[in-house]
């Protein structure tokens, strides 16, 4: 609970000043600096430590099932197969208390990821398991400071210092962040990604840094619906050739064998039902089924939940397009995402950084004034810190309503009725 007062009391605390100090009259400057970088001390600390207290406690999730599948990968088996799993397992001197849940989503699963993905994985499987660890954490660090940067340098760059302090605070304040740090995951390594795809969004890069988020994490693929809106087609084909140079890698290296078994014994049928349904997946269908509304003999419940969602989410993309705000299709996009996805979990919501940093810009297309935006940050950090699906659908309602402003059935009757009044 005291970690959850502090996200949400030092995002706002962040946000409150950043605000007086982009002003250009204010008497008590050089206190409110002193808050400021206490507020990012406190913030960086609280980050750093979690780093460090997870280099020095090795949990089960979900470091240690990287390193498992690159340790089948390097041995020169088929990584898709669990019976190859249960042969190396018993060699790793891993904690007893880990098999159990090992076993059940690991060994007896087998890799759950496309085989370009085993290209991240397999040389943490070159080192020992601590060293694998530490090198993996610092490597997330690299992407933490490049994902602080690209914000900054895309939406801050004219706040100087100041958006900079804010653009730390808040990152390592975020909960998802946080949470990512607990897992070692790579949703860094996806946003960072992420940012680059939307700073390049007009040049041929940005299909290259897209080949390389989908084989991260393949729900990123709807991104490259966003380079074909922006008509960018050397993009699209720098990401089917980048997908395909990822792919020829992966051959070489591991060979064909765990191709054709991804695609004729792909493993996701393996994994157990409770994945689906456990409280840390956010996914839109793992709340269905938390609720009782649909269940897993019969899918066509969500089907039709799940249709309606995409033609609703057509129908406002036609809406962006017409006037070109390609920012609010970025963000609808991943929100879409993330919510459709099953396989969405908790800490997937590092990635909303991309869209919540917009919201401090007013003269931006997703921009709100400063005081509904301690509003929005505080529903935000609040509910990603144990409830990111109803945080996705919180930010998905804000930003197709600030969109909507911005359409012409909106703008015209604020514009007859300025015209009636001249009258």
């Amino acid at each position: 609970m005291t970690i959850y007062l502090t996200s949400i009391g030092g995002s706002l605390a962040a946000c409150f000043c950043f605000y007086l100090l982009r002003g250009k009259e204010f008497s008590l400057k050089n206190i409110l600096w002193v808050a400021y970088l206490v507020v990012l001390v406190v913030a960086a600390y609280l980050f750093i430590a979690k780093v460090i207290d997870r280099i020095n406690h090795p949990a089960i999730w979900d470091f240690t099932a990287f390193y498992i599948y690159g340790k089948v990968a390097v041995s020169g088996a088929n990584f898709y197969l669990p019976e190859n799993y249960h042969q190396l397992y018993p060699s790793l001197q891993l904690p007893e208390s880990f098999y159990q849940e090992l076993s059940l989503e690991v060994l007896n699963v087998g890799f759950p990821y496309p085989p370009p993905t085993m290209l991240w994985f397999a040389p943490l499987a070159l080192l020992p398991y601590k060293t694998s660890l530490i090198c993996w954490s610092i490597l997330n660090l690299f992407f933490v400071a490049g994902c602080i940067y690209l914000i900054y340098d895309q939406f801050f760059r004219k706040d100087k210092l100041n958006g900079l302090i804010l653009v730390a605070s808040l990152f390592f304040l975020f909960p998802p962040a946080k949470t990512t740090v607990s897992y070692s995951q790579t949703n860094f390594i996806l946003l960072f990604y992420l940012l680059m795809i939307r700073k390049y969004s007009d040049k041929k890069i940005s299909g290259v840094f897209l080949a390389l988020a989908i084989f991260t994490k393949p729900y990123m693929a709807i991104f490259g619906l966003f380079l074909l809106l922006k008509k960018n087609w050397g993009a699209i084909v720098s990401s089917i050739l980048g997908a395909v140079s990822l792919v020829g890698l992966a051959l070489l290296v591991f060979g064909k064998a765990p191709f054709l078994s991804y695609i004729s014994d792909n493993p996701a049928h393996r994994l157990p039902r409770e994945t689906f349904s456990e409280g840390i997946n956010q996914s839109l269908h793992a709340v269905l089924l938390r609720s009782g509304i649909i269940n897993f003999d019969d899918s066509s419940a969500y089907m039709y939940i799940a249709g309606v969602i995409l033609v609703l989410t057509a129908v406002c993309l036609v809406f962006l397009i017409r006037k070109k705000l390609y920012d609010s299709i970025l963000a609808v996009l991943l929100l879409v995402a993330l919510l459709l996805y099953p396989g969405t979990l908790n800490f997937y919501g590092a990635v909303l950084l991309i869209v919540i940093f917009q919201f401090f810009d007013d003269k931006s297309q997703l921009g709100f004034n400063q005081y509904l935006n301690f509003f929005i940050i505080g529903i935000v950090y609040a509910l990603s810190t144990y409830f990111l699906f109803s945080c996705i659908c919180f930010l998905l309602a804000i930003i197709v309503l600030r969109s909507t402003t911005l359409l012409d059935f909106i703008e015209l009757p604020l514009k007859k009725i300025k015209f009636e009044r001249r009258i």
